[in-house]
């Protein structure tokens, strides 16, 4: 997998593109809806200097998702990845506020909040070393993106189970 283009036309040389603009699109969701919840959604939700620090984390990820869809479009791999994996570790900063009002609790409503706190940041870091490096960036491009497609796999498996079962 290493010898394959960043620009090939061979499947994983053109998957990752497709990939990075979702985990992209996502990400710009995310920062934006962090953005706005505090005012707009939820103005109660957060006190103290957390009313500040997650509006602060989502303005930064939608401007690194910018970034990442700039270099989406110039065709730089290397640069779109570090781009997505800085928008998942400014994720992670959006959810700082709730890990530390919940604590390491694991009951049922921080357990995904946890599992995002924790795990991203590995995911991030790993694929960022990778595509600084610039050895294996589609490794690297399906490493950022690996949250993204497992959302979008479980997504579809909700889909057809709700097709096959119904509500």
């Amino acid at each position: 997998m290493a010898n394959v283009e960043p620009g090939g036309s061979s499947f994983f040389g053109r998957a990752p593109w497709l990939l990075l603009m979702l985990s992209a699109g996502l990400a710009a969701y995310f920062g934006l809806s962090s953005l706005l919840l505090p005012f707009f959604g939820a103005p109660d939700l957060y006190t103290g200097i957390e009313r500040w620090v997650v509006p602060a984390a989502g303005a930064l990820q939608l401007a690194a998702a910018a970034v990442a869809f700039m270099f989406i479009a110039r065709r730089d791999l290397r640069g779109a990845t570090l781009a997505v994996a800085a928008c998942w570790m400014l994720g992670c900063l959006g959810t700082l506020p709730a890990v530390i009002r919940s604590g390491f609790d694991v009951n049922a409503e921080t357990r995904l909040t946890l599992a995002y706190f924790l795990a991203l940041p590995v995911i991030a870091v790993s694929a960022a070393a990778l595509a600084w490096r610039n050895r294996h960036p589609i490794l690297a491009a399906f490493i950022v993106t690996a949250p993204t497609l497992a959302g979008l796999l479980f997504t579809i498996a909700f889909a057809i189970m709700i097709a096959l079962h119904g509500f």
